[in-house]
């Protein structure tokens, strides 16, 4: 190190914004370039200050790539991080664990005195095996602790690394995940394992690690905590429960059903505060009601207001659930609760005729309900209005009939929909494409989106009638839906588009606010909250107006891009538990697979036994950790993608909102996103592709350049963003540049051989452009080094490629020159007719095919008309030929095929086109029944066109790649 200067400028730089695409971790960068950075800014500041250059805006001061670390991880030891309890339970039960049975195992280390993180299942040891673990380490999203953060970047986490970071350990890493930045700290955060009998921190342990995915963990615990009747514990459970699970109806009512059994009203009464509305669960309704008429006793109610309140807790709950398949039983309490009150239908005082009024609604709002209890209310109906006046029963009857007919259908059809519909007790994570339970999965969001459909088809006949009895049972299923697809989010934006499209923005804004909390990762609601926010705030004058608008539209983008840096956080922090869990499990096995023991180096026959069994557990032992290593690194390479064009978005939106902008200005616009995003970190080249595009295709600023330039020192190896340099290159005709880019990215690649295939796009692309507007010389020598580095690829793909468009190909374009010859259809048996004259069949033989019999006692005279031919006797049936003439005239019948059977010549032969268009047509029986061709139509189609006029037309001519931006 020259001087303490260059070492700042270097730990700078380990931490900076700039990201390199090799190691996806911006605290790889290359301190050189961080030096040639600062002389820019210091070039740049002399220059106007519309002059916009990107890379001046580059933190001088190392940036952490997620959200700042709290204060109670700031207050731990800076050489060690804190554990997954200290991080998760209160200081005083944190105080108590190291001293009772539950807690840490101390356990000294021999080379490094550091904790060396174990399993956590029922033994001490690893319950889990090595495969088990990497399964862990694939999951796909764990929610933040709600007090901890830990920091990713080693400098900055952890500042008795620097003396080890300034000399050569970090320069020389370019692994996706630099386990040489935490090898020696991570290893010191492992947690101690738990003891066998500690089952609640077991528990607790599996929480923390996967608060969405480990469903098991939070009912065991829950479970555990209540059959030991530690009920404060299970309730401190359920509210942290809750928090991520607030949809888990049958949760609710378990917990309703505790606090019930206790007769805690108070906490029953806020459970029902907090459940009802998010949960249209008929169970949960069902204890709600049970609960009002257990408090309103209607039996020592002399004023009526109990069966009042009853009475409204029914209709409340019926207005919103009430349309639920399953609601039946909610309908028959209601009906029968109706029937204890006071009065009897069909007297004559008004709480008589109150009561029939009362019970007639009732009936005919239930029978309308698709559900399985249709029919028996119907016919309790039945009996209750014609048990009253028959005549006027039969006219509510008629009335009511048709829409009972409906319901009772659609309930039938409905079952079909829903017979293999699961209502998960609590709602799963989505499985990934091709994993276990990915198929499950699929079929129930296919089943709910199938009863979503066919309630829009309005199957009761409601949009026309009572358009707001249609949207709320549309609304109903989304609901339900939602709630068992909690974390789906494609079924969030289709009820809030559903909503936005019925007039419905109230309920569609909770339902993306809903979505949002859910799956605070989702780009899509991120999204779509931002469009529906901008559309929706008024275009005022004025900078405040800017301002404000650019808040209100970044709030979505800025919760969404903490949500992926967190979860980038969350898949490093598992890396190296995982790896520790594998060491562990296979150093914990017998001493087979470990090397061979002193005795066994003596003895030669013993030594070439084990040291193979050794080596294969060392090999699988190293395979296992480079699998945890291997998806560790396309885990954060999927995140980084997806945030950078979170960061595009937001882009994209805050020119509309604020225009270009200026970096750290109050109206920052786009320019102050972008330098935002390189601060923040773990960007790819698209953010980098996208705001130069916008600067050149918006502004036409030569900042543009600038950009690319920028991106190329970050990116070197990336053939996506060098491709796309070339095309803004040659779109401003800058082909001289065009061309030096090309060999510097291609020379780059082809020095390791591995990346040789990642040029293949770069040449083609070059070619094509050298093709069409270079010289021919040029092109010859690119198509050497191209065959040199590509022999699988034939000369004539290589030579095409030249005159050759998307569309068309005129190397290699077949040109029919004979139809008859080259044209005829597969499999086709019959022969082209032939346009010569058609030949005058012999009389002879016609007379005979058209049933002319030879006598068989005279042969027939080979005449060449019919006047020299004497007269013959035809055959008649009613009198054959008797004795040997007969039978052999018989035998000569059958054998020839003649006798009482006529044979018609066959009909004149169609024309040629229109026999081969019948040979082209696939035969009726190949057609589903109500796909059969329309034969009279064909043939009106077919006596419509002029075959003199019928001729071949080529397309339109298409272009090859849109060179232009």
């Amino acid at each position: 190190m020259a001087d303490m200067s260059a070492e700042a400028a270097f730990l700078a730089s380990m931490a900076g914004s700039e990201y390199d695409p090799a190691s996806y971790d911006p605290a790889a960068q290359d301190p050189a370039e961080d030096q040639d950075q600062d002389q820019d800014q210091e070039e740049e500041e002399e220059e106007d200050d519309e002059d916009y250059d990107p890379s001046s805006f580059m933190p001088d001061q190392p940036q952490p790539s997620a959200t700042p670390q709290p204060a109670a991880v700031q207050s731990q030891p800076p050489s060690q991080m804190p554990s997954r309890t200290a991080s998760r339970m209160s200081d005083a039960t944190a105080a108590q664990k190291p001293k009772t049975i539950g807690g840490f195992i101390e356990e000294d280390d021999d080379e490094d005195d550091e904790e060396q993180e174990q399993g956590t299942g029922t033994n001490g040891s690893l319950a889990q095996t090595p495969v088990q673990q990497q399964q862990n380490v694939q999951a796909v999203y764990n929610p933040p602790p709600t007090d901890v953060l830990e920091q990713d970047h080693a400098p900055s986490a952890i500042p008795t690394q620097g003396a080890s970071v300034q000399g050569q350990a970090l320069p020389q890493s370019n692994a996706p995940v630099p386990s040489a930045q935490i090898s020696s700290s991570s290893s010191a955060a492992l947690s101690k394992p738990r003891l066998p009998q500690d089952r609640v921190g077991q528990l607790e342990d599996r929480i923390a690690d996967d608060p969405k995915g480990d469903v098991d963990a939070w009912l065991d615990l829950i479970a555990l905590h209540r059959s030991k009747n530690k009920l404060d514990d299970a309730r401190n459970v359920y509210d942290r429960f809750f928090e991520v699970f607030p949809t888990a109806a049958d949760q609710w009512v378990a917990y309703a059903q505790m606090e019930q059994d206790q007769d805690d009203f108070i906490r029953l009464e806020n459970i029902f505060n907090m459940a009802l509305l998010k949960n249209y669960n008929v169970q949960l309704w069902g204890i709600y009601l049970d609960y009002i008429r257990r408090r309103n006793n209607v039996m020592t109610d002399t004023t009526g207001q109990a069966r009042q309140t009853i009475t409204q807790a029914y209709d409340f709950a019926l207005n919103l659930i009430g349309s639920d398949k399953d609601s039946g039983s909610m309908w028959q309490d209601y009906i029968n609760f109706i029937k204890s009150g006071p009065g009897n239908p069909g007297g004559n005082g008004w709480q008589d005729a109150q009561k029939m009024d009362t019970l007639r609604k009732a009936y005919q709002r239930a029978i309308t309900v698709p559900m399985q209890a249709t029919t028996s209310l119907w016919k309790e109906y039945d009996s209750f209005e014609m048990g009253l006046n028959k005549m006027t029963g039969r006219k509510f009857l008629q009335e009511k009939s048709p829409a009972y007919m409906t319901a009772r259908t659609s309930y039938n059809i409905l079952q079909k929909i829903t017979q293999d519909l699961k209502r998960r007790p609590v709602p799963t994570l989505p499985p990934a494409p091709g994993c276990d339970g990915d198929d499950e999965y699929q079929q129930q969001v296919t089943i709910w989106q199938n009863w979503i459909d066919w309630e829009k088809e309005d199957p009761l006949v409601l949009k026309e009638e009572d358009i707001k009895a249609y949207r709320d049972r549309v609304l109903y299923v989304y609901r339900q839906a939602t709630m068992a697809l909690r974390f789906w989010p494609q079924i969030w934006y289709d009820a809030a588009e559903f909503c936005f499209d019925n007039e419905m923005e109230t309920e569609a804004n909770d339902f993306l606010a809903q979505g949002a909390a859910a799956n605070p990762e989702s780009c899509l609601l991120a999204f779509t909250r931002a469009d529906r926010i901008e559309q929706s705030m008024p275009v005022e004058d004025g900078e405040e107006s800017l301002v404000r608008r650019g808040d209100a539209v970044k709030e979505p983008y800025d919760n969404c891009l903490n949500a992926l840096y967190a979860l980038i956080d969350r898949i490093k922090a598992r890396e190296p538990k995982a790896i520790a869990q594998i060491k562990e499990y296979y150093e914990s096995l017998p001493p087979l697979s470990r090397e061979p023991t002193p005795e066994a180096r003596d003895e030669d026959d013993d030594d070439q036994m084990n040291r193979p069994a050794a080596n294969s557990r060392e090999a699988e032992e190293k395979r296992q950790v480079e699998e945890v290593q291997k998806n560790t690194a396309g885990q954060v390479r999927t995140v980084s993608k997806t945030l950078s064009f979170v960061w595009i978005a937001l882009m994209r939106a805050m020119r509309r909102i604020q225009g270009k902008g200026k970096p750290d200005a109050a109206v920052g616009g786009l320019r102050n996103v972008f330098a935002l995003a390189r601060k923040r970190g773990r960007i790819t080249s698209d953010v980098y592709v996208a705001t130069a595009l916008i600067e050149y295709h918006c502004y036409k600023d030569p900042a543009a350049t600038k950009i690319f330039e920028r991106g190329m020192k970050l990116f070197p190896e990336d053939e996506l963003f060098a491709m796309e340099y070339l095309k803004h290159l040659i779109a401003t005709n800058d082909v001289t540049n065009a061309r030096a880019v090309f060999e510097t990215t291609v020379s780059k690649l082809s020095a390791k051989p591995e990346n040789i295939p990642r040029t293949k796009p770069l040449y083609l692309f070059i070619h094509e452009y050298e093709s069409n507007y270079g010289e021919l010389a040029q092109i010859t020598k690119l198509e050497k080094r191209m065959a040199d580095l590509f022999p699988e690829d034939p000369s004539l793909v290589r030579f095409g490629h030249r005159f050759r468009i998307p569309t068309f190909d005129p190397c290699t374009v077949l040109t029919i020159i004979s139809p008859n010859a080259q044209t005829r259809p597969k499999g086709a048996d019959f022969a082209m007719p032939s346009t010569e004259a058609e030949p005058v069949p012999n009389p002879a033989v016609l007379s005979a095919a058209a049933g002319y019999v030879q006598s068989p006692k005279r042969p027939l005279d080979n005449a060449d008309s019919d006047a020299e031919q004497p007269a013959r006797k035809l055959a008649r049936g009613e009198s054959p030929l008797k004795g040997a003439a007969g039978r052999r005239q018989q035998q000569r019948q059958r054998a020839e095929g003649y006798g009482s059977q006529v044979v018609v010549p066959p009909p004149k032969p169609l024309p040629r086109d229109i026999t081969l268009l019948l040979s082209m047509i696939p035969n009726a029986s190949t057609y589903p029944a109500q796909a059969r061709l329309n034969a009279e139509s064909m043939v009106a189609l077919i006596r419509s066109i002029d075959p003199n006029r019928a001729m071949m037309q080529g397309g339109g001519y298409g272009g090859g790649y849109n060179y232009g931006r």
